[in-house]
């Protein structure tokens, strides 16, 4: 079950009460509730803080420190990173659902903050000390230039993937950027043996980047144009959806200026574009749990007149069942006074008949058919009262 705090409640909660109760409490780890705590930057108590605390002694409590970069404002125990728009709460509909408070910096005031500490990467000139990405893209080509070159049919499809002058430089501009990222606490990845895009994740947010040649058709399956020269223009770009008004989200060679003269402004706003989008999907959730309610309001409202038009619905077949019982018992009760009148008339004239019925027979049939009045009479069988039953 998922179990959301608030940076500061959690804080206050880990303060007062031992991390291994409130693990047990809330069905994980303790340990995964210590790495947790750690992720979202919230200081736990020291070993021996709650023997001194209690023995009486003053204990130290370290202050909470800001938050990190797209790193959200809540904090979530007992799910996975998909869980974020679930589970509902059980009494949604009777929350006051109220908009997220607005964050105490704005995106400007961060980038402003964020630019005077962030250091122009140098870009060098090979790849002997590269990010862990890079020097694994560039490790898993060797097999493949020593099969291409040792073919005595070089095919373009066998080539290696990065030994263009243009690769060269393309993987020397995003080592530059990765390593700058990695500084300022972002986490690079990539997937494929010859990707496009990577993933910078800051904080639990995740950013895509690319440079590359625009018109470039990257796949596993064929290699590149080892002679592909390293003027062919490039384009950076941070995305998509990652979208932050007033930014710069692409960077393209121009005859004046290169992209290499940009890779600050691409480090600042892959980070502000990884804090843009925390703050978006906080507000996205609260979006989700208003149309959520409403939708459950809807429901509840739609069920409820369904319910009530299913009542009328069954009180007038319930009615017309009755009065149709009504008539039918009174037919029954014609019938009945019917076969009463018979059987006097059958007796008055059986004895003014030429060949009349013995009385012991007559009495024999007048007794069934008297019999049969009784039965299908509703005031005598009380059947008429049934439904007031």
């Amino acid at each position: 079950m998922q179990t959301i705090f608030t940076r500061e409640a959690l804080y206050e909660l880990v303060w007062s009460t031992p991390v291994k109760t409130l693990a047990a409490e809330y069905g994980i780890s303790d340990v995964a509730f210590a790495k947790t705590c750690k992720q979202h930057f919230i200081p736990l108590p020291p070993r021996g803080h709650w023997a001194k605390l209690e023995a009486g002694k003053k204990v130290y409590r370290q202050p909470l420190p800001s938050r990190g970069l797209g790193m959200p404002r809540d904090v979530s125990f007992g799910g996975s990173r998909w869980d974020y728009y679930g589970p509902l709460p059980k009494n949604l509909t009777e929350i006051d659902l109220r908009p997220p408070p607005p964050f105490d910096e704005t995106l400007d005031t961060l980038r402003a903050a964020i630019t005077k500490r962030i250091k122009k990467p140098t870009i060098a000139r090979d790849l002997a000390m590269a990010h862990p990405v890079i020097r694994r893209l560039v490790e898993a080509d060797v097999p493949r230039r020593k099969k291409y070159l040792a073919s005595s049919y070089r095919s373009f499809y066998d080539a290696p993937y990065f030994d263009s002058p243009f690769e060269q430089r393309r993987l020397r501009l995003l080592n530059a950027l990765f390593l700058c990222l990695e500084k300022n606490d972002a986490r690079v990845t990539s997937s494929g043996k010859n990707p496009r895009d990577f993933s910078v994740r800051v904080g639990l947010t995740d950013v895509s980047i690319a440079i590359d040649d625009p018109k470039a058709e990257r796949t596993s399956w064929h290699g590149s144009d080892i002679a592909k020269p390293a003027s062919t223009p490039m384009i950076a770009r941070i995305g998509p959806g990652t979208a932050v008004e007033g930014l710069p989200m692409t960077w393209q060679d121009t005859a004046q200026e290169k992209i290499e003269a940009h890779l600050v402004d691409i480090t600042i706003n892959v980070l502000i574009a990884a804090e843009n989008t925390c703050r978006q999907q906080e507000l996205s959730h609260y979006r989700w749990l208003v149309n959520r309610k409403a939708d459950l309001i809807e429901r509840a409202e739609k069920q409820r007149l369904e319910a009530e038009q299913a009542e009328r619905e069954r009180l007038i077949k319930e009615e017309k069942a009755r009065v149709d019982r009504l008539l039918s018992e009174a037919r029954a009760l014609r019938d009945a006074d019917e076969i009463r009148s018979y059987v006097s008339l059958v007796r008055a004239r059986n004895d003014t008949s030429r060949d009349p019925v013995p009385d012991d027979r007559l009495a024999q049939w007048a007794a069934w058919a008297l019999e049969q009045a009784d039965r299908i009479d509703p005031v005598i069988s009380g059947r008429f009262l049934l439904d007031e039953d």
